[in-house]
């Protein structure tokens, strides 16, 4: 089963416990009261030596019996006995268990008058029911205690039983206490039980880092998310998330404009790269295997292909500019055949082009021109400017944010938030929302159905909140590590020098406004990113050192040996 599923079938089973807390409260209020008055206001009844040291030999541990319907139906008329008793037809005598005053009034009603047959049978059905719940029989004496019995005198025998009935009865009521404890954690640990399958079956490790991490989407729902986003699809999707009512999304740079120009583009940077490389990782690029589908591979019988149905990561992915003034760039999608792209703003190029450049050369003054060629000639030509030609470390500085944002794709950190935004939290936020008015509901409840229905609202609304502020897809704090990591990677195969990368990093991801605090338009953070916490430069900077020493620790090893 998949782990949406199961969460989808411990929500609504925790809904239904839920809806009965307010009983349960209620409930627990009335065992707590009845806990405290019988350690506080009963009184063990006293007994003589004799007396208390016959009970303790034989009556010790007893317990009382609970009387069967008829048995409490042949006890409706029974005639009264001392101490709260019933006397039943045979002469027995049934006593109550202890209660506070007035936990017996509801039951205790007026009896009606026989001829009104339907009142009376009514009646007689409800004080079977209250005897039923409400007394006991005490059990027979050990055939071996019965002569030292009748050997106490009349006073120490009603000793011994009112200690058998007082000790029986208290010992019920802790019976009865233990079970309504095993009850409500039952009750609790079913959907607690539930929830932890559904960390088990959407289990996963995160590529090159290990990091165990929770996907509530099954492999056929991620084909349907990555086959909704391919070819022309992803372009569409990030026009319509970039676009409000208030603002449409920036336009598009043509193709035209540039893709022809970097195809054409003669790079002259050497391919192969001389110097640290990265080490093998323990959890390389490759299909990702849910803990569920290993722990199928490992049954007898077991498909041990089983956990490679998640598709290709990709490349190829879509690249996007668009013309807008904020220094950004974000990654969207999931999976291949172009279903993931990167979309890059031309505040960012226009930011990473004057950064470094060299200074602009002078124009030569213009020819001075004769009276009668200034009289008939045109307008001045007009100066030809070259496009700008980058630098090495402005190429670099845009390598960094095409690879960080490239690693979001690779380690697919798009669809766990995914899972998260539209699975997990909005069942943890409604089942939070639940258990709140459950809590507070026996303090409201004598407010009346208004405030009731207000606070209902309210809590709906609260809830509906919560998910638009917190429950939008963003990068984790983690992700924005683990995404450097595989960019240091990419940069290196891709023929850069990943300690160079690092030492450009501070001048070059710092100033991008995905990891500023200072508030920006709307659009100037991919609006399902805004409210997302991202790691300082100085944090992510300090890690991807230790990462380069980890690699060169790993070298030296391998020298070693």
């Amino acid at each position: 089963m998949a782990g949406g599923s199961i969460l989808t079938l411990a929500t609504g089973l925790s809904r239904i416990l839920i809806s009965f807390f307010p009983i349960g409260i209620l409930g627990t209020f009335k065992l707590v009261r009845g806990v405290a008055w019988l350690s506080q206001d009963k009184q063990v009844p006293s007994a003589s030596p004799d007396a208390e040291e016959f009970w303790k030999m034989w009556c010790d541990g007893e317990r009382g019996v609970r009387l069967t319907h008829e048995e409490a139906a042949s006890l409706v008329n029974a005639p009264a006995a001392p101490n709260d008793g019933l006397v039943s037809p045979d002469g027995r005598t049934a006593y109550s268990w202890p209660m506070p005053k007035g936990w017996r009034g509801r039951g205790e009603q007026e009896k009606p008058d026989e001829d009104d047959t339907y009142a009376y049978a009514k009646w007689e059905k409800r004080q079977e029911s209250r005897i039923h719940r409400a007394f006991f029989w005490l059990p027979n004496l050990p055939p071996a205690s019965v002569r030292y019995y009748h050997e106490l005198s009349p006073a120490e025998q009603g000793q011994v039983d009112a200690l058998r009935r007082y000790w029986s009865s208290l010992q019920t009521f802790k019976d009865r206490l233990r079970v309504a404890r095993w009850l409500v954690a039952t009750l609790v640990g079913i959907p607690i039980i539930l929830l932890l399958l559904v960390w088990a079956t959407g289990l996963e490790r995160v590529p090159l880092t290990g990091r165990w991490r929770l996907i509530l989407l099954t492999a056929d729902e991620e084909d349907a998310i990555s086959t909704s986003l391919e070819g022309p699809n992803w372009f569409k999707s990030v026009i319509n998330l970039l676009t409000t009512p208030e603002h449409p999304a920036p336009p598009i740079v043509p193709l035209s404009d540039w893709l022809e120009r970097v195809e054409n583009d003669d790079d002259t940077r050497p391919i192969g790269f001389v110097g640290l490389w990265p080490p093998p990782s323990e959890y390389p690029l490759k299909p990702r295997a849910r803990a569920a589908a290993r722990l199928h591979a490992a049954l007898p019988g077991g498909d041990r292909e089983s956990g490679t149905e998640h598709l290709e990561l990709g490349p190829p992915y879509n690249i996007m500019i668009m013309e807008a003034p904020d220094k950004n760039a974000f990654s969207y999608g999931f999976g291949g055949k172009g279903a993931g792209g990167i979309v890059i703003f031309t505040g960012l190029l226009d930011d990473i082009l004057r950064r470094g450049a060299p200074p602009a050369e002078p124009s030569p003054p213009p020819q001075p021109q004769g009276i009668f060629a200034s009289l008939f000639s045109g307008s001045p030509p007009r100066p030809i400017v070259a496009p700008p030609m980058p630098t090495h470390e402005q190429t670099l500085h845009l390598a960094i944010v095409i690879a960080h944002e490239m690693a979001h794709l690779l380690l697919s950190h798009h669809l766990e938030t995914l899972s998260h935004q539209q699975v997990l939290w909005p069942s943890v936020v409604g089942l939070s929302m639940d258990l709140v008015r459950a809590f507070i509901w026996p303090f409201t409840l004598f407010l009346g159905p208004t405030v009731n229905d207000a606070l209902a609202n309210i809590g709906r609304v609260g809830t509906e909140e919560l998910s638009n502020r917190y429950g939008h897809i963003g990068f984790e704090f983690k992700h924005e590590f683990e995404a450097d990591f595989a960019a240091l990677r990419l940069l290196t195969h891709a023929g850069f020098d990943p300690q160079a990368a690092v030492d450009n990093f501070a001048d070059s991801m710092a100033s991008l406004q995905e990891i500023q605090s200072e508030p920006e338009p709307w659009w100037s953070l991919f609006k399902l990113w805004s409210w997302m916490r991202h790691p300082t430069s100085e944090e992510r900077v300090e890690a991807m050192r230790v990462e380069l020493e980890r690699w060169r620790e790993v070298e030296r090893r391998a020298e070693a040996d």
